[in-house]
């Protein structure tokens, strides 16, 4: 594994129900000091049927000494706080902690709940160089199959079929354990684990778009963990 480019990190944190000051969050005082301080260029306020406004930070930045973090987006709902931050999991939470501190100097916040969400989703994406062949991924009967039935088939008089695997992916299903969890309501959507080509990039270059529910660090490692165990067999 190498060459570690275009590291995306999401997070989600989630909240009993009243816990989020949405209602002081989506004041305009608080909307202009947070766009303020993180240099969002987009804001935007949606709604609810509750009549409480979901707010939607876009395209900002945080500075770190010489360092720059840019901000996708951060969404405040009801129960949830959503970061999509270019860069680490670390990267993400000093983020967080920018924003509670923001948020903290306009009206009285128990950033103490703020710190302790029931639960926190992660998933992070990146583009990286592995030493295997995508087709490495699938058995030979499946690309043996893709090239003699449904490339044969797809062929016609009017053009030329190439049929490829253009995607690896795995479904990540969830059943709460967690009492609290349960107690509060709190849902877990299905997670993936994917991988594919890195589009207008030659296939032997083998630079792959690599998505999973895990923080940064896992991320990579389940990676290199990936890279290794398909090397490893293929020179067997």
């Amino acid at each position: 594994m190498e060459n570690v480019t275009d590291l995306k990190v999401n997070q989600v944190r989630v909240f009993a129900a009243d816990i989020i000051p949405i209602s002081l969050i989506t004041a305009n005082s608080t909307v202009d000091k947070i766009k303020g301080a993180l240099s969002f260029g987009e804001i935007q306020a949606i709604p609810t049927v509750e009549g409480k406004n979901i707010i939607i930070f876009q395209r900002g930045e945080l500075k770190r000494d010489n360092k720059l973090v840019i901000i996708n987006r951060i969404v405040v709902e009801p129960r949830r706080i959503i970061m999509d931050i270019d860069g680490t999991s670390k990267d993400s939470n000093e983020v967080y902690e920018e924003f509670l501190t923001i948020i903290s100097g306009v009206g009285t916040i128990d950033l103490k709940v703020l710190r302790k969400p029931l639960f926190v989703a992660e998933g992070t994406q990146c583009i990286v160089t592995l030493s295997f062949s995508f087709d490495s991924l699938f058995s030979k009967e499946y690309l043996a199959f893709l090239k003699k039935q449904v490339e044969t088939t797809a062929e016609s008089d009017v053009a030329k079929a190439v049929v490829r695997p253009s995607i690896a992916l795995a479904e990540i299903t969830y059943e709460i354990k967690d009492q609290i969890l349960l107690d509060n309501k709190v849902g877990l959507n299905v997670k993936e684990f994917r991988i594919s080509p890195r589009p207008g990039i030659p296939l032997d270059l083998r630079r792959y778009i690599v998505a999973s529910p895990f923080d940064s660090d896992t991320h990579l490692k389940i990676i290199g963990e990936l890279d290794k165990t398909i090397t490893i067999k293929k020179s067997k």
